[in-house]
């Protein structure tokens, strides 16, 4: 067999082309490296981006929640800052916020220029992990969020609210008499007793929550975190109703929590007028404080642009901070404002109008202690929602309502603060509603009785740490939202909250934007 073998050349490089195909694959290997360097930073660092966005935006809103309520507590703007930027960088290690980072009130968007709301801005520097490779892509970025938070009020819930849980009962009716609501009772006690079949509430809790006595408690809802006397007592307001009655409800909160201590930029004259006793044969005090504007009408007189007319032997007083108010007899006028009690160092104040004629319409009175600064509001504002006793030495104002009273709540609507006396001082609408405002850990017995619970006395009655003991019977055009409510007497005590139904600043904190 013959075999022919042919040579085979191998192919022979041209000159040149092997280094262009080197270089040319160099080139593609480069793009397609920039290409993945580019998904990678796309996937990862877009990723990263967008999380570091997500936590610097919470960081944003938790800050813009937390100044807002400093805000709503009557804290100073610097306080509001600080509580801001603490959030920001103690809490969450972002770069501190710059005088533009915290605005008070917002100056960008829907809430520019509205007062009672924050905005804040959070700013976070990070690195890059691929898409820095990439040309003209830089190694840093920059992420920021923005945050606006402020209170939106909403309607309170309940006529007759109390908030003390450790009270036995919440609230009770003694004697022979009734309780009657126009709305909703809400009552926190978490004492024990029966829910509204008659069945023992087992929650561990002595005494009851609720207390009809031997007659009842008329109302609309009535809402027990524990349990009650007898269900059977526990009655509708609308005669042929359904048992208002619900037991073993959750606790509610404090809807004037947010509400700001009264302090000179909210209203409060900040002239101390002294301690001022009125009775038949006269008063005493009122030329004891420095603008010597409360006085004794020598004729007929045209009070607070015509509000009253007070006649000769009148008495006038005017908003500010007293070391007392005790009217045992006479005729009192009150112009509107906010009238302060807060004794004397070591002193207990007090608020008694015990006898004689009270004439107060679009008044508020807070009942606070003897170191009560009027600038700051300190030490109240530091309240909160803390229980009493409270702990910085001040020695606390006594309350007592039991003359012929005409009282009704501040009503910003209905009159111009600022214009009813020589240096009178604007009233914010934060009190809208409020007839009487008690320091907040204060637990001193506020005392309604006699003629009181029988004329007309209205608006929102604010004493969340206290037990309010309402004798005698009448009808009161008001909220109560108190620490508890004890009714004693054999008449009849009647709730309408129409007059009040947008007392203070019920409501929460918000974000907005």
């Amino acid at each position: 067999m013959i075999r022919f073998v042919l040579p085979i050349r191998p192919p022979q490089p041209i000159p040149g082309r092997g280094k262009r195909r080197s270089g040319t694959i160099l080139v593609l290997m480069a793009a397609l490296l920039l290409t993945l360097l580019g998904m990678l930073g796309l996937v990862i660092d877009a990723g990263l981006m967008m999380a570091q966005s997500r936590q610097a935006q919470n960081v944003a809103d938790a800050a813009a929640v937390a100044a807002a309520n400093a805000l709503a507590r009557g804290q100073t703007q610097a306080e509001v800052r600080n509580v801001a930027t603490s959030f920001i960088t103690s809490i969450h290690g972002h770069l501190a916020p710059t005088a533009d980072d915290i605005l008070i009130p917002p100056r960008n968007g829907p809430y520019a220029g509205v007062q009672g709301y924050v905005e804040v801005i959070v700013r976070q520097r990070s690195d890059s992990y691929f898409i820095g490779f990439l040309p003209g892509m830089g190694s840093t970025y920059d992420v920021s969020a923005r945050a606006v938070a402020g209170f939106e009020s909403v309607a309170i819930g309940a006529a007759v609210m109390t908030l003390n849980r450790s009270a036995r009962p919440g609230v009770s009716v003694k004697g022979n008499g009734n309780l009657i609501v126009a709305g909703r009772i809400a009552v926190n006690s978490e004492g024990g007793g029966l829910d509204e079949a008659g069945n023992p509430i087992n929650n561990g809790g002595s005494g009851v929550a609720a207390s009809a006595g031997k007659n009842g408690v008329y109302a609309r809802a009535i809402d027990v975190v524990g349990g009650v006397d007898d269900p059977a007592r526990f009655l509708p307001f609308d005669v042929g109703g359904s048992s208002p009655l619900r037991t073993g409800v959750l606790p509610e909160p404090d809807p004037l929590i947010n509400t700001p201590v009264p302090v000179a930029s909210l209203g409060v004259d900040s002239r101390r007028r002294g301690a001022v006793f009125v009775n038949n044969g006269g008063p005493s005090g009122l030329a004891t404080d420095v603008a010597r504007q409360n006085r004794v009408a020598v004729a007929n007189e045209s009070v607070a642009g015509g509000l009253y007319v007070a006649a000769r032997g009148d008495v006038i007083l005017h908003p500010g901070i007293y070391e007392s108010i005790r009217v045992v007899g006479g005729r009192v006028f009150m112009i509107p404002g906010i009238y302060v009690i807060a004794g004397p160092a070591g002193t207990a104040g007090s608020l008694d109008l015990s006898g004689g004629t009270v004439l107060a319409n679009g008044v508020m009175f807070y009942v606070t202690g003897s170191n009560y600064d009027a600038a700051s509001g300190l030490p109240d504002t530091g309240d909160g929602d803390l229980p009493p006793p409270h702990t910085d030495g001040a020695t606390l104002s006594t309350t007592s309502l039991s003359a012929a009273l005409n009282l009704s709540p501040i009503d910003t609507t209905r009159y111009n603060y600022g214009s009813l006396y020589n240096g009178a001082v604007p009233v914010s609408d934060e009190y809208q509603g409020i007839m009487l405002f008690q320091r907040r850990r204060s637990n001193l017995r506020i005392a309604i009785g006699g003629q009181a619970s029988q004329g007309a006395l209205r608006g929102g009655i604010y004493a969340r740490s206290a037990l309010v003991d309402v004798s005698g019977q009448g009808g009161f055009n008001a909220h109560f939202i108190v620490g508890s409510l004890d009714l004693a007497g054999n008449g009849t005590v009647s709730v309408e909250p129409s007059l009040g139904a947008t007392v203070g600043r019920s409501g929460a904190i918000y974000l907005v934007e």
